[in-house]
């Protein structure tokens, strides 16, 4: 009986594992403001009435956006608040008031020339246009910790606010800001000075200068524009550069309102937001361009996300940063099917290499400084598109994006890092033709056998034209001159996704098919084995890579998809094979090969030991079943690895008993059917177990209330 307990407890742990691991992610929360939510409500009317269900309060409606702020009562947790208005079927989403920091910068001590400018052709670009200031000229929103207005390199290019009288203390266009003259501070104590008391970096008015500095005025550096409209929208605050979601959300909403075409956005937060995705959506709605920073953590964001460089938006431009030599920033944030292009952002702040641009330190006796980071990448395509829309103000914000991304400099460094490919080139972006340009390619990642894609972008045309992948004619299912459905054939390669043979394009990638086999997979030590794969794809493999066990892939010279090993220790060996082709794709499979004891007694069955000596042959279905569920669902994480080794230190003895004894092996079978059915029918199981709970926990209950009560 000891046994057969043993053996229920095995099958029991066996089963619950998946749950197990299923439940033991986590994720750490960023910072938030206590006391603080952002409500989306289905139905605004009613809005109230479930802020007054949850005993809280609207600090304020938004305007643009269908958004409210809303402050919960005291004593209340936000979490317990936002389970409270989760469970309200009038909220859409509830979120914390997120704390908002601008991107960090690398630290040290220098100072140097602009070297950014001629690296982005910037000289040959001022002999087409050199921007403009004029009534009627695009106006540019930075988003950040404000503007030194009082800068002398600053201050000619400053965009006004035509609908207030300065200093009159007046609100006189009526927005709710009094003296709001160069643009609007939220969260401050002075709404309507946008002044940058970033004492640590002067943050936003190094943004600005790079954007904008007066040009050839013979003081000082230049911007990209000669001639701009800069207006300060302020959200972050201090020498730390923190602000709320609420505030930054505000911003957008006083830039499109004051008619901003371009809002620069050199800040990051970690969490991704509805409430930030609805600001996105609302600047696409009203034709205005955001230019977002990758981040300074060196983090893949097709792995993970950054906000808003990571909101996938036709009028959204995330940008990583390059350095001086052309390579990618070691700090920078990248993503190949994230972040569009790399513009200059240097390395090491204070030294020759970062980007010098305008700051008020010192209570203004500093006035320049070099600082790096993404958010000084940032500005050199904000100003590249205001440039660009100056020259040319019929063209969309798509348009302009497209215009960017046609013209970069293809280089090597930014080629896996980029969609795009490429570094800014603002020469190319003035005089590029108006070139159809891929923003997004959904799904980007397909199988060998192919499937259907969904093309965005700009430019396509409005009849049916060619589109290719990696060169090669796709058949269109739909077309318009903004979405294209295509789709790829079995067998196709990995490469870029192009309309028309021209214009910048969107990688996708083709994931080769992999069988591995192991003969034999299982026996007693020293094991002699062959292993042997099968490919499926249309490019041409480039490397081959075998890890016997060890945890190390290492190309085996000579060997491809097939060789041979010896195992000589007893236990569970995993066996790992992965290939690159040559567009860079790369697939690996893996497969088990259980090895015992010398002269040891076992179930067979490819290390199913149990289950094959309940069954009584390893080709039972059952027990092909329970091999597969291992292989592609235990063996595929590291928990489900470790348990798999586990069970199969322990489980040759317990197998060996079974396979001795008919009761034993009817009750293994018995206990094994419900893992098999789950693993089958899944929902169905699922559905069962939970009825069978129910019912038990109901008979419990009667039971209690009928028995008689002790006098």
């Amino acid at each position: 009986m000891r046994i057969i307990a043993i053996i229920a407890h095995l099958l029991f742990v066996f089963t619950a594992l998946p749950v197990f691991c299923e439940a033991a992610s986590a994720t750490n929360a960023p910072a938030y403001k206590e006391g603080e939510l952002l409500v989306r409500f289905k139905n605004p009317l009613k809005a109230s009435k479930s802020v007054t269900a949850q005993k809280s309060s609207i600090i304020r409606r938004f305007g643009t956006l269908p958004l409210h702020h809303v402050r919960i009562p005291t004593g209340v947790s936000v979490s317990e608040a936002l389970e409270g208005f989760r469970n309200d079927p009038n909220v859409l989403y509830a979120e914390p008031n997120y704390i908002v920091r601008k991107a960090t910068v690398p630290d040290d001590t220098r100072y140097a020339e602009q070297w950014n400018l001629p690296l982005i052709s910037a000289p040959s670009a001022w002999d087409i246009f050199t921007g403009s200031r004029a009534a009627g000229s695009v106006i540019v929103a930075v988003l950040d910790t404000g503007i030194a207005y009082s800068h002398p390199d600053l201050t000619a290019n400053l965009w006004h606010n035509s609908g207030e009288i300065c200093g009159d203390g007046i609100d006189n266009d009526n927005n709710g800001i009094i003296d709001d003259c160069y643009g609007a501070n939220f969260g401050g104590f002075t709404p309507g000075n946008p002044w940058d008391d970033d004492t640590a970096d002067s943050h936003g008015t190094h943004v600005a200068g790079i954007i904008g500095a007066v040009g050839n005025n013979q003081i000082g550096t230049t911007g990209i524009n000669w001639g701009a409209r800069l207006m300060a929208v302020k959200f972050l605050h201090g020498p730390d550069g923190l602000g709320e979601l609420a505030d930054a959300l505000r911003g957008v909403e006083y830039a499109i309102a004051q008619g901003a075409k371009i809002i620069n956005m050199s800040f990051e937060v970690d969490e991704d937001t509805g409430s930030l995705r609805d600001a996105v959506t609302a600047a696409e709605k009203a034709g205005v361009l955001v230019i977002t920073a990758a981040g300074n953590t060196g983090k893949n964001l097709d792995s993970i996300g950054v906000f808003p460089a990571s909101i996938r938006s036709p009028i959204n431009i995330a940008v990583a940063a390059a350095t001086r030599t052309d390579t990618l920033a070691p700090y920078s944030d990248y993503g190949r099917h994230i972040v569009e292009l790399a513009a200059p952002g240097g390395v090491t702040t204070g030294s020759a290499n970062a980007i010098l641009s305008t700051v008020w330190l010192d209570n203004g006796a500093t006035l320049y400084r070099t600082t790096a980071g993404t958010s000084m990448a940032v500005p050199h395509v904000t100003g590249a598109a205001a440039l660009i829309w100056n020259l040319f103000p019929l063209l969309t914000a798509e348009q302009v994006k497209a215009r960017i991304l046609n013209g970069v400099d293809r280089v090597s460094s930014f080629a896996e890092k980029t969609i795009s490919g490429g570094r800014l080139n603002l020469e190319k972006g003035l005089s590029a033709a108006d070139s159809p340009a891929v923003f997004d390619v959904l799904p980007y990642q397909l199988n060998w056998n192919g499937g259907v894609i969904t093309v965005t972008g700009t430019n396509f045309g409005s009849s049916t034209g060619s589109i290719t992948l990696d060169g090669v004619n796709l058949s269109a299912n739909s077309w318009s001159a903004t979405s294209i459905t295509a789709t790829v054939p079995q067998n196709a390669r990995s490469g870029v996704v192009q309309v028309n043979g021209q214009g910048s394009g969107f990688p996708v990638t083709v994931v080769p098919l992999i069988t591995l086999a192991a003969t034999p997979s299982s026996g007693n030590a020293p094991l002699s084995v062959v292993l042997a794969a099968t490919i499926s794809t249309g490019a041409t493999i480039s490397k081959y890579e075998w890890d016997l066990g060890d945890g190390i892939f290492r190309e085996i010279q000579g060997v491809t998809t097939s060789t041979s090993h010896v195992f000589s220790t007893a236990g569970v060996n995993i066996v790992r094979f992965r290939i690159t082709d040559s567009t860079g794709a790369s697939a690996t499979e893996t497969i088990t090969v259980t090895v015992l004891e010398a002269g040891a007694a076992g179930g067979g069955g490819g290390g199913c030991f149990i289950a094959t000596a309940a069954y009584g042959s390893y080709l039972h279905p059952s027990v092909q079943l329970l091999r597969n569920f291992r292989d592609h669902t235990l063996l595929t994480n590291a928990p489900g690895r470790a348990f798999v080794a586990l069970y199969y230190r322990l489980s040759p003895p317990v197998a060996h008993f079974i396979a001795q004894h008919e009761i034993v092996r009817t009750l293994a079978r018995w206990l094994l059917t419900p893992l098999v059915l789950m693993i089958l029918h899944p929902l169905v199981m699922s559905i069962v177990m939970l009825l069978a709970c129910t019912a038990a926990l109901y008979c419990r209950s009667y039971l209690w209330h009928r028995m008689p009560l002790k006098q």
